[in-house]
C-alpha cells in the first residue's frame, strides 16, 4: 500500500475494492492546494455507486458558494474562477491563485462519492474556499498564498458552512440525516439559538461525510469518530509535512462548527486570533493542537 502525505504532487493509491471502482491515472498533475493527497480514485460519470449526489446539486451548491463569495473576492480586488468538472471522476479538488485570480477546481468524482451527500460536498468546496480566505498559518514557497490544510478545514466550517447552510430550512433537511449523539449534544449545548444549533448539526453530518472520504483516499483503517478525538499534540504547525490524519481532519470540523466567533468575521494572515476562537480566552471551538501549534 502506497500513501503519501505531501501537497498535491505525489500519487497516492487507495484500496476501496468493496466499492467495485476503477482506478485510472490519467487525470493531470494539479500542483496546487488540495482536498486530498493526490490519488488515482477515479469514478466515472456512468458510474453510480450508493450515496453521492447528482449533477443539478453539484451545481446548485457551487452556484450558492460562488454566490456569497464572489462579491468578497472582488472586494479584495480579485476575481474568483469556479471550475466545474463533473464529466471528470477524479476523486480531489484545488485551489490555485494566478496574479489576481483566485480559483477553485471541483472533480465530479467528489461529488460522486459513495459517502458523500450535499452537506459533505458543500464542506468539500468549502474547504478550498478556506485555502484563499482561512488566514494563517499558509503554506510557504510557490503556494505561500494559500492556508495549510488545517487552516482550510477549521475556515470551512467557522465561516464557510453557516453562510452556505443559513439560507435553507435545516430543520427539514435534518429529518432526513442521522446526526451523530455527541456531535448533536455539543451542538446543543454551545448554541442557545435553534438555528444555529440545526446548521452546527448539519455541518456535523459533512464532516463526517467528507472525513469518510479522507479516510479511504489516505488508506487509514481507524474510523474517525467524533467519539474519539485525537489525543497527540503537535510541537510546530503542520505545514510542508503534508495533510492531517482523517480523525484530526473531523476535529478540526468539530471546532470550527462549535466556534461562537461570527461567520462575517475574516481571518488574518498573521494573526490567528483575528476572527476565530484560541485558547485559553475560548474553551471550545478552538483549533486542535493535533495540527496546530500557537505562536
Amino acid at each position: 500500500m502506497k500513501k503519501s502525505f505531501v501537497l498535491c504532487g505525489i500519487a497516492a493509491v487507495s484500496l476501496i475494492t468493496a466499492l467495485g471502482l476503477a482506478y485510472q491515472s490519467t487525470h493531470p498533475e494539479h500542483g496546487c492546494a488540495g482536498l486530498v493527497p493526490e490519488n488515482d480514485l477515479y469514478i466515472p460519470a456512468n458510474v453510480f455507486a450508493a450515496g453521492g449526489i447528482s449533477k443539478a446539486q453539484f451545481n446548485q451548491v457551487l452556484d450558492r458558494i460562488e454566490s456569497i463569495y464572489r462579491p468578497e473576492i472582488e472586494s479584495m480586488g480579485d476575481r474568483l474562477t469556479v471550475n466545474r468538472y463533473w464529466d471528470d471522476g477524479t476523486v480531489n479538488a484545488n485551489a490555485t491563485k494566478s496574479g489576481k485570480n483566485r480559483v477553485i477546481t471541483i472533480y465530479g468524482g467528489v461529488a460522486r462519492f459513495p459517502s458523500m451527500g450535499i452537506e459533505g460536498f458543500a464542506l468539500a468546496v468549502c474547504h478550498e474556499m478556506g485555502h484563499h480566505l482561512g488566514g494563517g498559518p499558509k503554506y510557504g514557497g510557490r503556494n505561500s498564498w494559500g492556508a495549510t490544510e488545517g487552516a482550510a478545514d477549521y475556515y470551512a466550517t467557522l465561516k464557510c458552512m453557516r453562510r452556505y447552510l443559513a439560507a435553507d430550512d435545516n430543520a427539514t433537511a435534518l429529518k432526513k440525516l442521522k446526526v451523530h449523539p455527541v456531535a448533536k449534544a455539543a451542538c446543543q449545548a454551545q448554541f442557545s439559538n435553534l438555528k444555529d444549533q440545526l446548521i452546527c448539526q448539519r455541518a456535523s453530518v459533512g464532516g463526517e461525510q467528507l472525513t469518510q472520504m479522507h479516510s479511504a483516499i489516505m488508506a487509514t483503517y481507524d474510523k474517525p469518530n467524533y467519539d474519539t478525538p485525537a489525543t497527540y499534540e503537535v510541537t510546530e504547525n503542520f505545514h510542508e509535512e503534508g495533510y492531517p490524519y482523517p480523525q484530526c481532519r473531523m476535529d478540526t470540523y468539530f471546532q470550527g462548527m462549535l466556534c461562537k466567533v461570527s461567520e462575517n468575521s475574516r481571518m488574518s494572515d498573521t494573526d490567528y486570533k483575528q476572527g476565530s476562537c484560541y485558547s485559553p480566552v475560548h474553551k471550545i471551538g478552538a483549533r486542535p493542537r493535533c495540527w496546530f501549534f500557537p505562536n
